[in-house]
């Protein structure tokens, strides 16, 4: 398959796969494209799950996909800062583990949002970006909701 049969096959899947989301959003999330007629960068609004300390918030999460989508995984980055010890506070990075060390082609979007969720719900202490805010979860349990709250309504209402 030459790289032109393959960018067009990604960029239907692609279509197929923010129709979907757009008709049936999932995971309180909204997607919107960068640019209308560009299917490669996603910008996903998505509420923070309830009963964790991101429940108040909104937060913008930007995808890129590379032209061997769905062969190599998405990247995903918080745009809007977020107090949590797998994402990085100054860039939004998240932790790789989450979801692109186990990525396969059968994975789609709605399969990263599950695991944003998750990862919000329940946060991943072997491997953080992290390690204060880490420490602070598994230490400190109450400090570190207070402050992933004032975070949330400092940095994820009324964007």
């Amino acid at each position: 398959m030459n790289s032109s049969t393959a960018s067009n096959k990604a960029s239907i899947r692609l279509k197929n796969e923010y129709n979907l989301l757009v008709k049936n959003p999932k995971f309180n999330s909204t997607v919107v494209l960068e640019k209308e007629d560009q299917l490669d960068k996603w910008i996903v609004l998505m509420q923070g799950p309830a009963d964790s300390p991101y429940e108040a918030g909104v937060f913008r999460i930007e995808f890129k996909f590379p032209d061997t989508y769905p062969f190599k995984a998405p990247e995903v980055k918080f745009l809007t800062s977020i107090y949590h010890p797998n994402i990085q506070l100054s860039t939004g990075e998240i932790c790789q583990d989450i979801f692109s060390s186990s990525w396969s082609p059968t994975q789609k979007v709605v399969d990263i949002l599950e695991k944003l969720v998750s990862m919000l719900k329940d946060p991943s202490t072997s491997n953080p970006l992290e390690s204060d805010i880490c420490n602070e979860y598994l230490n400190d349990r109450k400090t570190f909701e207070q402050k992933a709250r004032e975070y949330t309504i400092k940095n994820a209402i009324n964007m």
